[in-house]
């Protein structure tokens, strides 16, 4: 009888250690790595991600952490492959600094797609989701969100753009091909470099301007630098923004947690950005002002006349898009351009 007694509690005793060796698997903490380039105090990272960072935590109960590393792993342009290589978890990728590699996305990046971030950032989403995710292009990784930055406006050193043949022979930071382009059917000199050189190109004189969106500007620290500020209705660039986590790191969250955290990235964290872009554009223009930067804006004129001089350039990218698997490339322009006017 003793020993039936002893062996009992053995089993039992068994059994609870095995439950909480179950429980203390289950309430493991996932820790995801996440590789940051931008400044901390940058507006993307105060007023997006690392709030977005927190609702993660939030929403998982603490069983997702996602920790920024103190700086970026791999290059800029390459962050694509460190995510889907596992050399960090989770990172901010820009397509446009990846010229070619990804043509389908080049088209949310065209000119005059609209200057409001607020309706144009949901509206980004919905259009990767309803005319680029069905073909895949990002199938190294796990697509988390896709959004915008606010519109680019050409912020110059010394001498404001006026008209069309204002551009001519001017040396412009370009953010990604199809900007290059468009720079070129104006006259400019395209200069294609990251944004964290374009200080000392400015101040060097090396270049006469940049196409910026204003609270860039001010995030890398160039209102003393540029000092006029050419306004371009509808915008005369946009940049997109990949949000992606690696595959195998994804695969370690529950499905419970991945809903969750789905449910506050994808179109949640294109609003929530939207919304923060609409906030740091007026403080950015506030910023420049005080600065000593003057502002003027394109006539409808001259809008006019560099809508027909860069056409081509969407031309372009239309027959790239029919290439690349996209059956109807206006579509998704006009869906962009109606939803963010």
């Amino acid at each position: 009888m003793k020993s039936m007694k002893l062996h009992l509690l053995g089993a039992i005793a068994g059994a609870v250690v095995a439950g909480l060796a179950i429980t203390q698997a289950q309430a493991e903490t996932v820790t995801l790595r996440y590789s940051n380039w931008l400044p901390l105090n940058y507006p993307l990272n105060e007023g997006v991600m690392i709030p977005w960072i927190e609702e993660v935590e939030k929403v998982t109960e603490g069983r997702v952490r996602i920790e920024m590393t103190p700086k970026v792993v791999g290059t800029v342009p390459g962050q694509y492959d460190v995510v889907a290589d596992g050399l960090a978890d989770i990172s901010l990728f820009l397509p446009g600094y990846a010229p070619g590699r990804f043509p389908l996305i080049d088209g949310l990046e065209l000119s005059f797609l609209g200057n409001d971030p607020t309706k144009r950032c949901p509206a980004t989403w919905e259009a990767y989701e309803q005319f680029i995710a069905p073909l895949d292009i990002f199938k190294d990784v796990q697509v988390l969100s896709v959004y915008c930055s606010n519109s680019g406006q050409f912020v110059m050193t010394n001498k404001a753009l006026t008209s069309v043949e204002d551009f001519n022979g001017m040396k412009i930071r370009t953010p990604h091909p199809a900007i290059s382009e468009a720079l070129e059917l104006l006259g400019a000199v395209p200069v294609s470099k990251p944004a964290s050189e374009v200080y000392e190109l400015a101040s060097g004189g090396i270049i006469d301007g940049a196409v910026f969106p204003l609270d860039s500007t001010t995030g890398f620290k160039l209102e003393g630098v540029m000092k006029k500020v050419t306004l371009v209705p509808g915008g005369i660039s946009n940049t997109m923004v990949l949000i992606s986590v690696n595959k195998d790191a994804w695969a370690k969250v529950s499905e419970a947690d991945q809903k969750a955290i789905l449910a506050v990235s994808e179109g949640a964290l294109a609003e929530r950005t939207g919304k923060n872009l609409e906030k740091v554009d007026a403080e950015a223009r506030e910023a420049l002002k005080n600065a000593g930067a003057e502002f003027n804006t394109l006539s409808e004129e001259a809008v006019e006349q560099i809508k027909q001089k860069i056409a081509p350039v969407r031309e372009r990218w239309i027959a790239k898009a029919k290439e690349a698997g996209l059956d109807n490339p206006e579509a998704m322009l006009d869906f962009v351009q109606t939803r963010s006017h």
